[in-house]
């Protein structure tokens, strides 16, 4: 895990400059200790790896920096954190019943891989839109997944989507995205631009996922 992040450093150093200099400084052990004593689970090595090596985007500068999972931002352990406990407050305020309505709505890519439920407090976020919709680890799958795959995820997320079977198979994946210049630059305004998928072409990674995952080239 430790030599991909190397890779991804110097990839993203070279490519997007500054995309590197907006990534917070590494969490300590203990940090990362009480994350996993906030969400009551262990998070895997690699995931503990990648938090050692950045605690997420800083966000500094008055322009949009695209974020670190093209064009996401990198959540830090404090934002992680904050996300998560919304999204499973519904866990407390609803009825099973209302959970089991609602969970009807979803389904997911591959099959079988990502349990049907409104929202999990097994699903960890490390990257969200801004809008409710996020990536992240899961670490109870469903019978065809593997715990610490990564997912998209969230209420507006109604086709999930398994975009790793774990996060160093996800982070692979990404760096080839950018080492092979499968991307294109969109460039806003002046100081505003983002990343957009080509083969197939999105403007939003999840939705790169959602047509990657339905076969679209």
């Amino acid at each position: 895990m430790n030599e991909l992040l190397y890779r991804l450093q110097a990839c993203i150093a070279s490519r997007f400059p500054t995309m590197a200099a907006n990534l917070n400084q590494g969490a300590g052990e203990a940090d990362i200790d009480a994350f996993e004593r906030a969400i009551g689970r262990p998070l895997p090595a690699s995931v503990r790896a990648l938090y050692r090596w950045h605690d997420g985007t800083a966000n500094k500068g008055g322009h949009y920096v695209p974020g670190l999972f093209f064009g996401l931002p990198f959540l830090s352990l404090d934002d992680a954190l904050r996300h998560w406990k919304r999204d499973t407050d519904i866990l407390a305020e609803c009825t099973d019943e209302q959970l089991a309505s609602f969970a009807a709505d979803y389904t997911c890519l591959p099959p079988a891989t990502i349990r049907q439920c409104a929202a999990s407090r097994a699903w960890i976020p490390l990257a969200d839109d801004g809008g409710g919709a996020y990536l992240g680890i899961d670490l109870d799958p469903d019978a065809a997944g593997s715990a610490g795959q990564v997912i998209s995820f969230g209420c507006r997320e109604f086709t999930r989507v398994r975009a790793g079977a774990s996060l160093e198979h996800f982070l692979e994946g990404l760096l080839g995205l950018y080492d092979n210049g499968e991307y294109e630059i969109v460039q806003e305004d002046d100081e505003v631009f983002s990343l957009a998928s080509v083969g197939p072409y999105a403007t939003h990674f999840l939705d790169y996922l959602r047509l990657k995952a339905e076969g679209a080239r």
